[in-house]
Order: C-alpha cells, then structure tokens, then sequence
C-alpha cells in the first residue's frame, strides 16, 4: 500500500519533530519562570501550527489500529502544570470546533484546557510513531491530520492570540 510512504514523508517527520519538542517543553514546564513558559509557547505554537499545515493527506486506512496514548490523568497533569503557570492569566477563551455541523455553540475554554488538549492530540500521534507499526503510525497520522483541520489547528491558534496579549500587554505595563 503506498499510502504507508505518507508515515515517512518529509512533512510527516518534520511534524513529528516539531511535537516532540512540543511534547518535551510542555512536560518540563514546571521547571520554567511564567515568562520562560509563555516566551517559549508563542515560538514553539507557530511552528507546531505551521507543520500541521503541511501534513500530507491520508485517505485510506485500517481504523482498528487506532490508538490513544495520552490518558486522563496526562492530560489533567498538563492542564493543572499549565494553570499553574498562567496562573491569573488562564483566562477562558471562545472556541468553536470545526467539526461540528452547523454550531454556533462556542465552548468556553481555558488556556491551560487548550494547553492540554494540544498536548493529547500529539502526544497520541508521537506515541503511534513510537510504536513503528505502519498500521498504527498511518492510522495516527489520519486522526492527527483531520483532528488539526477541525479541532486542535484552532486551539492552537486561539492560544498563540491570548498568549500574545498577555506577553505583549504585560510588557507594555512593565515599561510604563
């Protein structure tokens, strides 16, 4: 099957780096200042967000070799170190997924919850990855590529805005 190619193109690789390092500063995060952790997540995001762009299109795999390799109790973990972090600025946001047809329902949304949910979303795709089982890694790179369109493509980018206006704003009122 020739699709299985789509697991080791270059895109894919390149996303698969980008999350990974995703993966490792999100996990490291308690170990940062509130200002290390925002300045590194409005650098890393962009690129994370821009990856997910060009990740190629998967359109036919096995569905019974998809797998979830971020539980529950990950995801809360990464919410509460991410809360922690913003502390007063883990402000709730509007999201509206894409997935959902005809919605005008909006979720209100924190930005650690929107932390987490990135976090889940790649931490299942580079754990596929890890398992070097085509089926599993192909199946991943599906739900990753579709998930980005409706679902985490959108958090990510609502998260960069809010944490570029705490960012910038707090460093105008620094200043004066």
């Amino acid at each position: 099957m020739e699709e299985f190619s789509l697991i080791y193109h270059k895109e894919s690789i390149e996303f698969a780096t980008v999350a990974k390092e995703f993966l490792a500063f999100i996990e490291s995060a308690k170990d940062l200042s509130k200002e290390e952790f925002i300045d590194k997540s409005v650098k890393i995001l962009p690129l994370l967000y821009l990856k997910g762009t060009l990740l190629p299109v998967v359109s036919e795999f096995d569905d019974e070799y998809t797998e979830k390799f971020v539980d529950e109790s990950a995801w809360s973990y990464i919410q509460q170190t991410a809360a922690a972090k913003l502390d007063e600025d883990d402000q709730y946001v509007q999201v509206q997924d894409a997935g959902v047809v005809n919605s005008i329902d909006y979720l209100n949304v924190g930005l650690s919850e929107l932390f987490a949910d990135i976090y889940q979303e790649t931490g299942d795709f580079i754990g596929a990855y890890r398992t070097g089982i085509d089926e599993t890694m192909l199946a991943s790179l599906y739900y990753c590529q579709q998930n980005f369109e409706t679902y985490w493509g959108i958090r990510a980018l609502i998260l960069l805005k809010s944490l570029h206006e705490i960012k910038y704003n707090s460093n105008s009122e620094n200043e004066d």
